[in-house]
């Protein structure tokens, strides 16, 4: 009974609550509609037009230094590795198809009409090699043409024992111009002279293969009539072939003419193959926003096959730069963040401008120096702490003070009563400089932090003490323990907003 008495009150009260902040905000949107007391509509109205106004800048996230104690930087698996110069080299990776160099590929036809006779390439995908005979062919006008010539040449001939120099001149010219008549329909010169030597026509002329290669293409049968300027055979040299590959848009600055490229084939696993970059198309497919780039490859082994799929990669140089592992750098979109490890589990958070990403690493244009020690790992934990801390002091975003050289500083911190107790307690910190002389005109900050403890239903504690100085190094301040237990205490030391030193420990209250 009393529980579900209990029940009813809750709702009731939940009920009212949600009903006051209702009418808070209805009072206040009727209050803004209406405007304060002797204010007209045109004094409500925008003195500029929403475009005419400037864009204001997003607010940046606040975030504060933490500090984390060597032995939670181990439980949350916080790391610190060095930001490093060194040669950023970015890899292109693209997908390529093989194809014919077209500087390679032939294409047979004849210059005169005739018969096709004897056909001794016959069939497409034949190897042939330069001058091995692909047909006989039965012309009518290269058989009168031979006849002109032995023609000619018999007249020649019978021209040498005659006493008028024009006629022997002249029997000249008939065998020269019947002989190149015969060369430009393409009879070799050693059918030529087999024909001057025998001083017999050849009904059926032989014709051999201008290049060596593959047959692509056949566009011939025996017995077929063929005329001139028609195409029978398309050849094509396979020792050197073309890979076409799409490179995408913000990748196509990175590609250079005679750049080194490597493919590899699905088909010939583990092997590898260079090659060159040696043309890069003037346009952009707009469709797919890739830029085509011609690679050239040897193919000796006849490995690649037109038609076939290759994985190319280039390997480019982007110059020399500072580099941060990639889960260092956290990215909201309008900024990035890295994590600078100060030293004695301190972490400070500093804007950086990111560059090229270098697959696990990550160029920083601005922000971070070589030789600095940045947070990887599990840096979310030290962005959500920093956010939780910013939050809880009112911490607005500043800039950067300038990076000085940190000091070893000497931090001893005592209470009283000692150990402390649960409420208030008198602390005094004595702080050293690395030689032992006191350090006096600084800020000193005691900060007491406990763990959530979800069994309890206990959230994460925070108090802040600070200390003022008495004179020869020593601080002293009143600063509240919440209750008895164990607690992280964290003494910071700075002076002009410039952080010195600080100092983890652990206190016991009772």
């Amino acid at each position: 009974m009393r529980r579900s008495m209990l029940k009813g009150v809750l709702f009731m009260l939940a009920v009212a609550i949600v009903a006051v902040i209702a009418w808070a905000v209805w009072s206040r949107v009727r209050s803004d509609r209406a405007g304060s007391p002797g204010t007209t509509v045109a004094d409500r109205q925008p003195t500029t037009s929403p475009a005419a106004r400037p864009a204001q800048p997003a607010a940046a996230t606040p975030r504060t230094g933490v500090t984390i104690d060597p032995r939670r930087q181990q439980l949350i698996g916080v790391r610190t590795v060095v930001a490093k110069r060194a040669e950023m080299t970015e890899l292109v990776r693209t997908v390529g198809v093989v194809q014919y160099d077209e500087t390679r590929v032939t294409d047979v036809n004849l210059k005169v009409e005739g018969w096709i006779r004897e056909l001794y390439v016959d069939y497409t995908g034949q190897l042939v090699t330069r001058g091995q005979p692909l047909f006989t062919l039965y012309s009518p006008d290269l058989l009168a043409t031979e006849h002109e010539y032995l023609l000619a040449l018999k007249t020649r001939d019978q021209m040498q024992s005659s006493q008028i120099a024009d006629a022997r001149v002249r029997a000249d010219t008939m065998v020269a111009a019947a002989r190149q008549r015969l060369a430009l329909w393409d009879l070799s010169a050693d059918q030529l002279q087999a024909l001057e030597q025998t001083r017999q026509p050849q009904a059926a002329v032989t014709f051999r293969s201008p290049a060596g290669g593959y047959v692509t293409e056949k566009q011939v049968l025996k017995g077929a009539h063929v005329t001139a300027g028609q195409s029978l055979y398309r050849i094509a040299d396979l020792s050197v072939v073309w890979i076409e590959a799409d490179v995408y848009e913000n990748d196509v600055s990175l590609v250079r003419l005679g750049q080194h490229a490597t493919v590899t084939l699905d088909a010939y696993p583990g092997e590898r193959y260079a090659g060159r970059v040696v043309y890069i198309y003037p346009y952009v497919n707009q469709q797919t926003r890739t830029n085509k780039v011609r690679y050239e490859f040897a193919n000796g082994r006849g490995r690649f096959k037109p038609g076939m799929y290759a994985n190319v990669e280039l390997s480019v140089s982007a110059g020399v730069g500072v580099t941060v592992p990639a889960n260092a750098v956290l990215d909201s979109g309008k900024e990035q963040i890295v994590f600078v490890a100060q030293g004695d589990g301190y972490f400070d958070p500093r804007r950086v401008k990111v560059g090229r990403r270098l697959g696990a690493d990550v160029q920083i244009v601005d922000g971070i120096k070589e030789g600095e020690q940045v947070a990887t790992g599990a840096a979310f934990f030290l962005d959500s702490e920093s956010q939780l801390r910013a939050s809880l002091q009112g911490y607005e975003t500043a800039p950067a003070p300038a990076a000085g050289p940190r000091q070893q500083l000497d931090i001893t911190l005592r209470s009283q009563p000692d150990p402390p107790k649960a409420g208030e307690n008198q602390f005094e910190a004595t702080v050293k400089d690395s030689a032992g002389q006191p350090i006096d005109d600084a800020q000193v900050t005691v900060q007491f932090f406990m763990a959530a403890m979800p069994t309890m239903n206990m959230p994460a504690m925070r108090s802040e003490v600070k200390l003022l100085p008495v004179g020869g190094g020593v601080y002293r301040g009143t600063g509240n323990v919440m209750m008895a237990g164990r607690w992280d205490v964290t003494v910071s030391v700075a002076r002009n907003g410039q952080r010195l030193g600080s100092k983890q420990t652990t206190v016991v209250a009772r």
